[in-house]
């Protein structure tokens, strides 16, 4: 039996946080529709604010500088965790953060791991 686990992260939370929805013409629910599903339109300079919020020095007359190529890896692998930490906290009622496990093919059958 395959068990999957997952670390929900205080980084999940916050970017569940800012993820925006809207209702269209056809009462479809869908995220927001600019390009990014946080309301701007870049997801990654979007991820960027979030977790780590406007540097000091922040004039909005100048463009960023590009991230890293590791702090694009790693926004990527966070926006991919997003849907099962989703299922976590929507399935479970809970932010709480730890390690949650469930079998493969029970999509709803997160627990939380009690170490």
């Amino acid at each position: 039996m395959s068990i999957v686990k997952f670390e929900l992260t205080e980084n999940h939370l916050k970017l569940i946080r800012n993820l925006r929805f809207r209702m269209d013409e056809t009462n479809n629910i869908t995220c927001s529709d600019t390009l990014s599903p946080f309301g701007g339109d870049n997801l990654y300079d979007d991820m960027d604010l979030i977790l780590n919020g406007k540097p000091d020095d922040f004039d909005p007359m100048i463009l960023p500088e590009g991230l890293s190529d590791k702090t694009t890896e790693n926004f990527a692998n966070l926006y991919g965790e997003l849907p099962m930490a989703l299922e976590i906290v929507l399935g479970l009622n809970t932010f709480e953060l730890g390690w949650y496990k469930r079998k493969w093919h029970d999509r709803s059958g997160w627990k939380k791991v009690i170490k």
